[in-house]
């Protein structure tokens, strides 16, 4: 970050990794190169190259649709630093986000009322 502290460990890199059911990847994961420009060598179906038995190569792009990435039975994100002090207070910083979002997460109707707004109207039933 432009300005923020060097991490005393000097690995500042991270990674997220998301995990998205593969009957999901042809309607929201396209392959592309950097800057997200269609890959067309990979073209859909995107399973179809998933299932190929050459090594996996490249980048993709997925399309964020709340109603699949708000379902932990669809799909699944984790995060990992490389500098060791980062990662093991991750926890705690999580712990934290959550109690401040807890005036929206803990109570129904305020939880139905943003889950409105993220979805233009009714949310899907759960």
């Amino acid at each position: 970050i432009p300005g923020g502290k060097k991490c005393t460990s000097g690995r500042s890199g991270h990674m997220l990794q998301i995990f998205l059911r593969r009957e999901l990847c042809d309607k929201y994961v396209y392959p592309s190169f950097p800057y997200g420009v269609p890959d067309k060598d990979r073209d859909l179906p995107f399973s179809k190259y998933l299932e190929e038995k050459a090594p996996i190569r490249g980048q993709v792009r997925i399309t964020l649709n709340p109603d699949v990435f708000l379902r932990a039975t669809y799909a699944r994100m984790f995060t990992y630093s490389a500098d060791p002090t980062y990662h093991k207070k991750r926890p705690k910083f999580i712990k934290e986000l959550v109690g401040l979002l807890e005036p929206v997460l803990g109570h129904k109707d305020v939880r139905t009322k943003a889950a409105c707004g993220i979805f233009g109207g009714k949310p899907p039933e759960w």
